[in-house]
């Protein structure tokens, strides 16, 4: 059986796609939330310009949008609106996104087997890993029953906010 540790972009790529499978619902609402917050800025300021600047940011619709040479400021009726958005997603990189990603390398370093993987990461987030197995011949395992339950009762908190994550992607 072939072993993950010949191709390293695998471990990237089951990284990448188990941030996607828990980040993506909650990325996609921020940037709706952003894009409402423009709009009414817009509304308010009887302005084109799908932009404003806030605290020395320039905060656009989308990457395409034209920037124009002088810029509308966030009106003040809008600032709490914007402040909390701030907040929540100040929340998610700096507490949430450290602990999950954190775990998700650890079980990546532990073993280069995917049938490890499975065993220490919650099963609500199989799913991806499942595919990316059912795709690939390296089927084998090394982790022990001990290490594996060693890993869980030492992440306890990473685990518990992929599970609290998968509950608020599920109300977005």
């Amino acid at each position: 059986m072939e072993s993950l540790q010949h191709d390293p972009r695998t471990k990237q790529q089951i990284k990448d796609m188990l941030y996607s499978f828990l980040y993506q619902p909650v990325k996609d609402q921020y940037d709706k939330k952003l894009r409402d917050i423009i709009k009414q800025n817009c509304s308010l300021l009887a302005s084109g310009h799908d932009s404003f600047i806030y605290k020395g940011v320039v905060y656009a619709a989308s990457e395409s949008t034209k920037l124009p040479r002088k810029m509308n400021r966030l009106v003040p009726q809008l600032e709490p609106l914007m402040n909390e958005y701030l907040k929540e997603v100040k929340q998610l990189n700096e507490y949430e996104l450290p602990y999950v990603l954190g775990f998700i390398n650890q079980v990546l370093n532990s073993s280069n087997d995917l049938q490890d993987y499975l065993k220490v990461l919650p099963p609500s987030i199989h799913r991806p890993i499942e595919e990316l197995i059912a795709s690939c011949p390296c089927r084998t395992t090394k982790l022990t029953p001990d290490k594996v339950q060693e890993m869980q009762e030492k992440n306890q908190l990473p685990i518990e906010l992929i599970k609290k994550r998968q509950v608020l992607n599920l109300l977005l």
